[in-house]
C-alpha cells in the first residue's frame, strides 16, 4: 500500500490536534498536564499553537497519507532553524513565564514551564549561530502502526536536513528511542522531574515519564567519523 508524504493543509489541523493528543493519551505525563481531560478548551489552544505554526514561514508541517484511502496516517512538525545569525540573538526564556491567554482551565502551567525552558535553553546554548532543524512533534493514528508511515516522516526530516547540511535536534519518550536510533539519532541527555514538585501526588511510571534529548549530526560530519 503506497503511503505519500505531503505538506499538511491548513484544513487538516483539527485531525493534527487531535491525532498528536490520542497518541500521547497513555503517557503518564498527560493526565498530570491536563487533569480535567480533553476538554474543548483544550483542543482549541492545540489549534491555536499549530495554525501559528502552519504560518510561520520557518515551520514544516507533513502528513503521511494512505493514497489507496486519502486517511492520515501520520503527522509531524518541524522547525527549521537555517538562519545562525537568528539564533545567535535569540534571548533567554523566561523562568517567570505566564501562561497565555487561551491556557486551558486547569492545566500545570509550572510542569509545562519547567519542560519548555530546559529545552529552549539546550537548544539555545547548543546551536546559539549554528543551522539545525529541530523535529517537534511525530506521531502516527494506531490502525497505522507498523505500515512505515513513521519511518517516512522522519525519513522526509532526514533528507531536508542532509540536503542542506545540518544538525537535527528532537525530545523523545522512551518508546520512540528505537526508530530514531535506526535514523543516525543519539542520545545527549535524560531529563527526569519529580511530578511532586508539580503538584502531583499519585503513583506514576518514572521511567516512561522520562524525556531524551537526541541529536543527528550534519551529513558532513556523519561521513567524517
Amino acid at each position: 500500500m503506497a503511503t505519500l508524504i505531503c505538506p499538511l493543509q491548513e484544513a487538516d489541523i483539527p485531525e493534527f490536534v487531535r491525532l498528536e493528543l490520542e497518541a500521547f493519551r497513555p503517557h503518564p505525563r498527560i493526565r498530570m498536564l491536563w487533569p480535567r481531560g480533553f476538554t474543548d478548551d483544550l483542543y482549541a489552544y492545540y489549534e491555536g499553537g499549530k495554525t501559528k505554526s502552519f504560518q510561520d514561514q520557518n515551520c514544516r508541517l507533513m502528513k503521511a497519507v494512505d493514497e489507496p484511502t486519502g486517511e492520515i496516517m501520520g503527522v509531524s512538525e518541524w522547525d527549521f532553524q537555517l538562519d545562525p545569525s537568528a539564533n545567535a540573538e535569540s534571548q533567554p526564556s523566561d523562568p517567570n513565564e505566564r501562561p497565555p491567554a487561551n491556557w486551558p482551565v486547569g492545566g500545570n502551567w509550572e510542569m509545562r514551564k519547567f519542560f519548555k525552558v530546559e529545552w529552549e535553553n539546550w537548544t539555545r546554548a547548543t546551536f546559539a549561530g549554528k543551522p539545525y532543524i529541530e523535529l517537534h512533534i511525530l506521531v502516527v493514528h494506531p490502525k497505522f502502526h507498523r505500515r512505515g508511515a513513521g519511518t517516512k516522516l522522519l525519513g522526509w526530516g532526514c533528507d531536508q536536513a542532509d540536503k542542506h547540511g545540518v544538525t537535527m535536534c528532537l525530545e523523545s519518550t522512551p518508546a520512540g528511542l528505537e526508530l530514531y536510533e535506526r535514523f543516525g539519532f543519539r542520545e545527549v541527555r535524560t531529563l527526569k522531574a519529580d511530578m511532586r514538585q508539580f503538584g502531583w501526588e499519585m503513583p506514576y511510571d518514572e521511567e516512561a515519564a522520562k524525556r531524551v534529548w537526541m541529536v543527528r549530526d550534519a551529513k558532513d560530519h556523519i561521513h567524517q567519523r
